[in-house]
């Protein structure tokens, strides 16, 4: 039997057989290890810097209809072209399939996305999120699942167009491709301070429905063979595994968060940073190798986390953790979009071909979920606003059911999945049907950053939906003095009676004026100095100024780095006017600017 190629071409390596079940070991030696992985980090991080450099061109410029992740995704194509080009990727004029599975594999599985999820449950407006819980679960578990059936059965019945005929195959794809990913809407979203219960909205069935997508994908997508996979085994292990990751994570969260409690590490600020910002990778790996999903796992993990663990940190070392953990998912968003960039060089005539269909089927279960969802759950809103009349004022209008449609847009945990389709997909439906599975989905992630992604700002504006300053700088949904929803109330009668006693304590307080102080200091600070004089020359007016150089999503991921609301709710200070206060701090500081701008 002849030896296997090596990885990279030209390199000197040991004749050592490598093991088929394990792809990753390969037969080189260490000296050529090291020269092949110098060579692929050198070649991503420029591709990083270069995507810097020109994201805050486009910014600079307002290009807003170009999102700053579709350059990632242009400058990873041309990676993929020069590693294709050169013998760094693997022979010259050929990608190496073991490149390709170590870039996605490890890169994104390992790093990415355990910090992007893990961030995006700290830096959650859980208020709002609980608020509406109920109606995200219905968009988000319900719709979904609509969406899954709706593209199988769209792929199956045009199976003749593209070759997708086997009833396994149309399930398992269409589960992961329904995995929304609407990290451009979202980031626009934040930029423009739009309506709240649109972005809790969008933002929230984003997340419950990665968990519902990933559940079904490694259900149906699983090693059993097809004589084996019936329906009743696929909903035992659906329950099993979207339950079993969600209890493990709040379990882990729970752990976690008493060792912060009884070590005191809040006490010690940069340690404690540091074990947030490696508690993603713990949960997530454990999972994994427990057999649960560790995506999930690090989801509900972090919202445990970000609502507890700053009861036990000073105000600074939270805001401090929101910067730090923002600005590693950050990265972690560049590399899954370069890396999907990097796919283009997989051209396959079939896989564009199939993305056109793919979209299509999108779009019709994309719009089976949002629409007869959002009429459910006003129905559900109008029979609760008997009891919580604030109800009323939060029903899923007709814009917001069009702004949900146009953010569902896919990326990397869908390119991710589509890597991991089985063998099935080939001896079912011919060979190469893997590779234009995955070539149509990197098709669609471009085809819809660009067309959905882009025009954001454009929809809202036509739509008529309230962003910038017709939105207060503070606004929610409920405030926790006030009437809110029943999800909510249920929630703090929890806090209150178990979660707080068990990980807060009885004897824990925080000074929570001194951290809105704080709050409205770091953002007047950063208001004043837009109207200081640099080198004797004044600077434009605040109004101007304040939206490019100072963005608080961009630079916290949420406009409450220090969690505020976070520590009242858990420590229920109910009722003791905090919010109203933080709400006055934040109008005042509106005042001021508007006085500047006028000056």
């Amino acid at each position: 039997m002849d030896p296997p190629r090596e990885i990279l071409a030209g390199l000197p390596s040991q004749a050592v057989p490598i093991d088929e079940e394990h792809p990753l070991f390969c037969d080189l030696s260490a000296p050529a290890l090291t020269n092949g992985a110098e060579q692929l980090v050198f070649a991503v991080a420029c591709t990083m810097l270069l995507v810097l450099i020109f994201g805050n061109l486009i910014h600079r410029a307002r290009l807003n209809f170009l999102p700053e992740s579709m350059v990632s995704v242009c400058l990873g194509a041309i990676l993929g072209f020069a590693l294709y080009a050169s013998d760094w990727g693997g022979e010259r004029d050929n990608l190496d399939p073991k490149f390709q599975y170590a870039l996605f594999s490890l890169s994104l599985k390992l790093f990415c996305l355990p910090m992007i999820i893990f961030e995006s449950g700290w830096s959650l407006r859980q208020r709002d999120f609980f608020s509406q819980i109920g109606y995200i679960l219905i968009i988000a578990i319900l719709g979904t699942s609509i969406s899954v059936v709706v593209v199988a059965q769209f792929l199956v019945y045009t199976s003749h167009y593209h070759g997708i005929k086997d009833m396994r195959t149309a399930y398992a794809y269409a589960s992961l491709i329904s995995s929304t990913d609407p990290v451009a809407t979202l980031a626009t979203f934040g930029a423009m301070n739009v309506d709240p219960l649109l972005y809790i909205l969008v933002f929230g069935e984003s997340q419950i429905n990665d968990a519902v997508a990933i559940t079904l994908f490694e259900s149906i997508n699983g090693n059993e063979a097809d004589k084996n996979l019936t329906l009743g085994k696929i909903v035992v292990k659906i329950f099993v595994l979207l339950f079993g990751s969600l209890g493990l994570g709040i379990a882990l969260a729970v752990a976690l968060v008493l060792i912060m409690r009884f070590t005191r590490l809040g006490r010690s600020s940069h340690n404690a940073i540091l074990f947030l910002a490696g508690s993603p990778f713990v949960c997530y790996t454990l999972a994994e190798q427990v057999g649960m999903s560790g995506i999930i796992t690090v989801l509900f993990a972090s919202i445990m986390i970000g609502g507890y663990a700053p009861t036990h940190l000073s105000a600074e070392a939270t805001t401090l953790a929101s910067f730090f953990l923002k600005q590693m998912a950050s990265v972690g968003d560049t590399v899954v979009f370069v890396c999907c960039g990097v796919q283009a060089v997989q051209y396959r005539h079939e896989g564009f071909l199939l993305s056109l269909w793919i979209m299509l089927g999108c779009l019709l279960g994309r719009a089976a979920a949002v629409f007869p969802m959002s009429l459910l759950s006003n129905g559900i809103k109008w029979l609760v606003s008997k009891h919580v009349p604030t109800e009323t004022q939060h029903y899923i209008g007709w814009k917001h059911q069009a702004m949900l449609f146009h953010s569902g847009l896919r990326g990397g945990i869908g390119l991710v999945l589509s890597l991991e389709l089985g063998e099935y997909v080939d001896q079912n439906n011919g060979p190469g049907t893997k590779d234009s599975l995955v070539y149509a989905t990197f098709v669609m992630i471009c085809v819809y950053l660009l067309v959905f992604g882009g025009s954001t700002s454009f929809c809202l504006h036509c739509l008529g939906i309230p962003y910038g300053s017709q939105v207060a700088m503070d606004a929610c949904l409920y405030r926790s003095s006030g009437e809110s929803g029943i999800f909510y109330k249920v929630g703090m009668k929890f806090r209150r009676k178990i979660l707080k006693p068990l990980l807060v304590g009885k004897g824990a307080d925080r000074n929570l004026q001194n951290e809105i102080n704080l709050t409205e200091a770091v953002i007047h600070d950063a208001t004043q100095r837009q109207m200081s004089s640099a080198f004797g020359l004044r600077r434009r007016s605040t109004a101007a100024v304040l939206p490019d150089s100072y963005n608080a999503m961009s630079l916290f991921g949420t406009a409450d780095p220090a969690h505020v609301e976070n520590v009242e709710d858990a420590m229920h200070h109910i009722g003791t006017g905090e919010s109203e206060a933080l709400s006055d701090a934040l109008s005042s500081i509106e005042d001021d600017e508007e006085s500047f701008g006028d000056e």
